[in-house]
């Protein structure tokens, strides 16, 4: 199991890729609006069910001494989901997905305060080299809606605040712990700043949102569990991995087209994801 966790973060990746295609094929169906509510509260309602399965008592779950710390997180994790579903309107799988990843820049810069953890040459150079793979995979010139940019840059500032929080309370509390307040607070806030617009599907629909949630649920767990034991910088850089994903299912699902440019933009990251673990 030991020799599994380094590679943690890569598998939160492909499920959170796999829940972006999710939602973009949801777009027809439903809103954004529903989307983030209901993926929040429905987390919430099947973290309970774990936990009456597995018998813990709800008291110790909710046991924290960094109750602003959840609330803030949740915050933070509410507006990048609200703003990142939403560029998905507006911007491919793969585009959105490597916007996203300049939370590897702001995360890596606030954590060396936060944290105090060294901000490493090599770390600095891996950082520069994946990105350089990022821009080639997101194909800048075919970027046809700047709001949609936008609301990725905005996503992936409050993604950073979501990552500082969970390096920091995933050495003090249980994981769930964690999962559970994040759905919490997350479907309270939104349902108090957008009641108006959220409204009751059938029930196929509602079978979607929870496989949706389920997903996301899978891949918050091993995101968490990933930032136990190692250096924030290092983790949140393993993360490019989801851009391959995300191009990967992009291509395969939704049709969007691989170039050269594409492929060698896939590689440098895969090369900087090896450097960093390496390292």
């Amino acid at each position: 199991m030991k020799k599994i966790i380094p590679y943690y973060q890569i598998i939160s990746c492909f499920f959170f890729s796999l829940l972006g295609l999710q939602i973009k094929l949801l777009f027809q169906e439903s809103t954004i609006e529903n989307i983030v509510f209901y993926r929040s509260f429905f987390g919430t309602f099947v973290l309970f069910l774990i936990m009456v399965h597995k018998r813990e008592k709800l008291r110790t779950i909710l046991r924290t001494a960094d109750i602003k710390i959840h609330i803030f997180r949740s915050l933070c994790g509410m507006l990048a989901m609200y703003f990142g579903y939403k560029s998905l309107i507006y911007l491919s799988l793969a585009q959105a997905s490597t916007i996203g990843f300049s939370k590897v820049f702001f995360t890596c810069i606030i954590s060396s305060f936060v944290f105090t953890e060294k901000l490493r040459s090599h770390i600095l150079f891996c950082v520069l080299l994946g990105f350089i793979g990022i821009v080639l995979i997101a194909n800048p010139d075919k970027i046809n809606s700047h709001l949609g940019v936008y609301m990725s840059l905005f996503s992936a500032i409050c993604v950073s605040g979501g990552i500082i929080s969970i390096s920091y309370l995933s050495k003090k509390d249980r994981t769930m712990t964690i999962l559970f307040y994040h759905s919490l607070f997350s479907s309270l806030i939104f349902f108090i700043i957008f009641n108006h617009k959220i409204i009751f599907g059938s029930n196929f629909l509602i079978f979607k949102y929870l496989i949706l949630t389920v997903t996301a649920l899978i891949g918050q767990f091993f995101n968490t569990e990933s930032y136990k034991n190692d250096l924030t910088q290092k983790v949140v850089i393993l993360g490019y991995s989801r851009i391959i994903f995300s191009t990967i299912l992009g291509a395969i699902i939704l049709d969007d087209q691989i170039s050269w440019t594409n492929l060698l933009g896939i590689s440098i990251v895969i090369l900087t994801t090896f450097l960093v673990q390496k390292y």
